[in-house]
């Protein structure tokens, strides 16, 4: 749940200053660094406090896209899940060691990136960092305010892989176009390599190999594990929540890219003498009869990736947030 945003409104820049004659004047940022830190500290309050309180609408102060569909199913399923697992992932956090990445007003994005780490507070404070991953966060601009839209990380090995991204002269970042192609690839295009894991495994993927690729491509090898050949079950790609695609670039010519896709899971009993019973961690999202016999089940999975293209045109994922956010249940026709 190391997730948050801000209704903080508007976007601004310094004001102009005078140049010398003959000098080329610096591009304006989205917004300035002291903005961008206040965004932050407005994010993190508002998501400590909706975790506090399990509440979906101040969540939505805070968070937009797929994030917030995440998060918001999340405090649904809390009936099924853990004590001690729901203490953990709700536990007051502030994010330290903050880089901000904002591109320039002419590039007409509506977002920018900071690159920080979770830490734990204590005495009202920040405190020992929650782990040495390195996270990244992408603040959206809409209407009412900036929202939190993508939160990924790099974790373990894969923190070596973090990228230096490219700035330019005036120390602003350089955002790639997601459908420009880099190499054979185009940043658009990670979201549908993630969701190709569940629906047809890693045999044939372009991916790179990483921890964040085998585990995957492990909901399609081990779909069928716990079934006894009672039920048929699948995977296939459905129209991601959000659907945006977040790419900068880095500074040895390829693109860091975060982004959202989507996947559904169907269950199907195989004759009248199987059945599919539901999970702790489903039951809460079924209304009607979640203790039942099910004939069939599909269950909406959000997720959220944080990939890499190298200036080569090769990808890879590094990160993939995976979350069960509605369960459709079909109780068996009585005989």
């Amino acid at each position: 749940m190391l997730s948050a945003a801000t209704s903080l409104t508007g976007c601004s820049a310094d004001d102009d200053a005078s140049a010398p004659a003959g000098a080329t004047a610096a591009e304006k940022p989205l917004l300035t660094k002291a903005e961008a830190n206040k965004t932050v500290d407005a994010y993190q309050k508002l998501n400590n406090e909706a975790n506090a309180k399990r509440s979906s609408s101040v969540m939505a102060k805070a968070e937009g896209g797929a994030v917030l569909a995440m998060d918001q199913a999340y405090f649904t399923q809390i009936p099924g899940l853990k004590k001690s697992d729901v203490a953990r992932d709700i536990a007051p956090f502030a994010y330290v060691n903050r880089t901000f990445y904002i591109p320039p007003a002419s590039a007409k994005a509506d977002w920018f990136l900071v690159r920080t780490q979770g830490a734990h507070i204590t005495d009202g404070k920040p405190g020992k960092l929650i782990s040495k991953n390195v996270r990244f966060l992408v603040f959206k601009h809409s209407g009412d305010g900036w929202r939190m839209v993508v939160a990924r990380d790099f974790e373990g090995p894969d923190v070596e892989k973090v990228p230096r991204l490219a700035l330019d002269k005036s120390g602003l970042m350089k955002v790639a176009d997601p459908n420009t192609k880099i190499g054979k690839t185009a940043p658009s295009q990670l979201p549908g390599l993630v969701a190709d894991l569940w629906v047809e495994g890693d045999g044939h993927s372009p991916l790179a190999d990483t921890s964040a690729r085998r585990a995957g491509s492990s909901w399609y090898s081990e779909r069928e594990d716990g079934l006894d050949g009672h039920a048929w079950v699948d995977f296939k790609k459905t129209a991601p929540r959000a659907g945006d695609v977040f790419a900068a670039r880095t500074a040895d010519g390829g693109a860091l890219v975060l982004s959202d896709s989507a996947v559904n899971e169907t269950f199907l009993a195989k004759d009248l003498n199987s059945y599919i019973s539901l999970g702790d961690t489903d039951k809460p999202f079924v209304k009607h009869n979640p203790d039942g016999r099910m004939e069939k089940v599909v269950r909406h999975y959000v997720q959220t990736e944080l990939g890499l293209i190298s200036a080569a045109g090769r990808p890879a994922v590094h990160s993939i947030g995976t979350q069960l956010t509605e369960v459709d249940a079909t109780p068996m026709s009585a005989v």
